[in-house]
């Protein structure tokens, strides 16, 4: 399992040179328990040509790489990895700190705490499984 130091600096060599990015895509590669989780905030992390070479590299659907609120609302607690949790706040702290700072120049930093314990939202019922219902409880 990759803890919150390792993926700092697999992210730093990701970011750094086409150099440095082949040998953290190496590393990413050989180390074991990287999740797709993981993986994915690697990839939200870059941009343009090296997230979509990342993608292609560890079979990451481009398209599935949303924004933070649409990403975090199929996130919960079930992750059950406090690892991953932790690195998916520092994650947010880093694309959401420019923001602030950006915005506001007298913040130095911010706290940010995601809400593991969200509900998920409800999913519509498909039609086929509303005529399931229908006939069970018709008999």
């Amino acid at each position: 399992m990759i803890n919150l130091k390792e993926y700092k600096k697999l992210r730093e060599l990701l970011h750094g040179s086409d150099e440095d990015y082949n040998v953290g895509c190496e590393n990413i590669k050989n180390m074991k328990g990287i999740t797709s989780v993981i993986k994915m905030m690697f990839a939200k992390s870059l941009m343009f040509g090296k997230r979509q070479a990342f993608c292609e590299k560890f079979k990451i659907d481009y398209y599935a790489i949303k924004e933070w609120n649409d990403m975090f609302k199929e996130l919960d607690d079930t992750l059950g990895i406090r690892t991953e949790q932790e690195i998916i706040e520092w994650e947010v702290h880093q694309q959401m700190l420019p923001v602030f700072k950006n915005t506001w120049n007298f913040i130095k930093d911010i706290k940010i705490e995601l809400d593991w314990e969200h509900e998920k939202p409800i999913e519509e019922l498909s039609e086929e499984i509303k005529r399931e219902i229908e006939d069970i409880i018709d008999g």
